[in-house]
């Protein structure tokens, strides 16, 4: 079983028509907010569209995390951590476009902020870790 990521972006919505295509709105890498902003700032909504690569794969959990980079102390801070997101994967799928859907997601402040997307892997010497399998950035500015 093999999954890989093609596309992991960030928009406002995404909606999917069929199987083959996605209208992406509000792809914007940059979020600017009000020089006023108190933080914590909620987005109340951020899609990831992803486009997964498969070979014989099976239903599978995803998680997502999000880091602001720019912390203040210089080490990155978690700041959201969501799932798991159930996907089924048809065996004979090739290709398949999902969206995950976040809520509340809750900015600590400005500068860079890196999402991973995970996916639960079994390693012999390991159980159930974490294998990032996609990243994507996003940038807040006053």
């Amino acid at each position: 079983m093999k999954v890989t990521v093609h596309h992991f972006v960030a928009s406002t919505v995404t909606r999917q028509y069929g199987t083959h295509t996605s209208d992406l709105l509000g792809v914007d890498y940059w979020r600017e907010v009000p020089s006023d902003t108190e933080f914590p700032k909620t987005i109340i909504r951020m899609d990831l569209f992803t486009r997964f690569y498969l070979e014989r794969a099976k239903a599978t959990e995803f998680f997502v995390k999000i880091w602001w980079i720019d912390h203040p102390s210089g080490d990155p801070e978690l700041i959201g951590s969501f799932g798991p997101f159930r996907v089924n994967f048809q065996r004979d799928q090739i290709v398949r476009d999902y969206s995950f859907h976040l809520h509340n997601v809750r900015l600590q402040g400005v500068g860079r902020h890196m999402i991973e997307l995970q996916r639960e892997v079994n390693r012999k010497w390991r159980r159930n870790d974490l294998a990032t399998i996609a990243r994507t950035h996003f940038m807040v500015e006053r």
